[in-house]
């Protein structure tokens, strides 16, 4: 059954998919732990096929609420470094008793440290970048020879495919998701993180995808309610729903008898060559 947000483990232990509602927390943070409970257990699942090892140095870039960077602190142990970087870093001081460093970083402008690390992971990031390839030029030079990159972006056609009914929330994925691209989100990221992998300085390039199926009132529908309220003003000024749709949409988005699917979360990995 789906986690709801009565049954959820309280945020910040580190278990994947770990999250609960407190009404101190901004919006921003709750949207950020929704996520967490939708992606964290096949990132945590990924991340160990990779061979995620006592000793590793790891980068989470763009580490959100920190759920990532606290498993892969977990993993490598205290012979290991984790770095989380992040525009905004005050989400992220509870890790530093796991020994996580924390970097305020911009991936749009800035370079990171050469060949540091043996695994750099960013999720949910590249796609909303301008320019991609750069992204990911400044995550591959930050990679010692044999490190992994593991890129993780969406595709979001498959959003809200529901037994419902053939449209079911399909006019607010589409708005939402227009009003999103235009603001620079590729909607179909996951697959061209996969073109710069292989463009890039990568051997055993691969990559899969995965969906999450939502009930409505876990924290997983939650997560696309705080979505749709943060788009609402300008949705609704934009002419694109009106206030009576999306209210309707939440409500939908709230009952338990609705089931949906999430985006495609698409994972894409490359192994930094190692120099002849």
């Amino acid at each position: 059954m789906p986690m709801t947000l009565q049954d959820a483990p309280r945020a910040g232990s580190g278990e994947p998919g770990s999250y609960v509602f407190d009404p101190a927390w901004d919006l921003e943070t709750e949207r950020l732990r929704t996520n967490e409970a939708l992606w964290d257990e096949g990132t945590v699942e990924r991340l160990d096929r990779l061979g995620v090892a006592p000793g590793w140095s790891c980068l989470e870039v763009g580490a959100g609420a920190g759920s990532t960077a606290a498993w892969l602190a977990d993993r490598v142990g205290p012979t290991g470094r984790v770095v989380a970087a992040d525009l905004e870093l005050g989400r992220l001081g509870g890790l530093a008793e796991r020994g996580v460093e924390l970097l305020r970083y911009d991936l749009r402008s800035e370079d990171l440290p050469a060949a540091r690390f043996d695994l750099v992971h960013a999720r949910m990031l590249v796609q909303h970048l301008p320019d991609r390839a750069a992204a990911v030029a400044r995550l591959a030079a930050a990679l010692r020879p044999g490190g992994w990159l593991f890129l993780e972006d969406t595709d979001s056609l498959p959003l809200f495919r529901s037994a419902v009914s053939e449209d079911f929330l399909q006019d607010v994925r589409q708005a939402g998701y227009g009003l999103m691209r235009r603001a620079g989100h590729e909607p179909r990221g996951g697959h061209f993180d996969v073109q710069l992998l292989l463009a890039g300085p990568f051997t055993d390039v691969r990559a899969e995808g995965r969906v999450v199926v939502v009930q409505g009132g876990s924290a997983g529908s939650r997560h696309y309610q705080l979505w749709l309220s943060f788009l609402r003003p300008r949705l609704v000024a934009e002419g694109l729903l009106t206030e009576a749709r999306i209210d309707a949409a939440l409500a939908e988005m709230a009952d338990p008898a609705n089931w949906w699917t999430s985006q495609v979360m698409l994972s894409s990995y490359g192994r930094r060559r190692v120099a002849p």
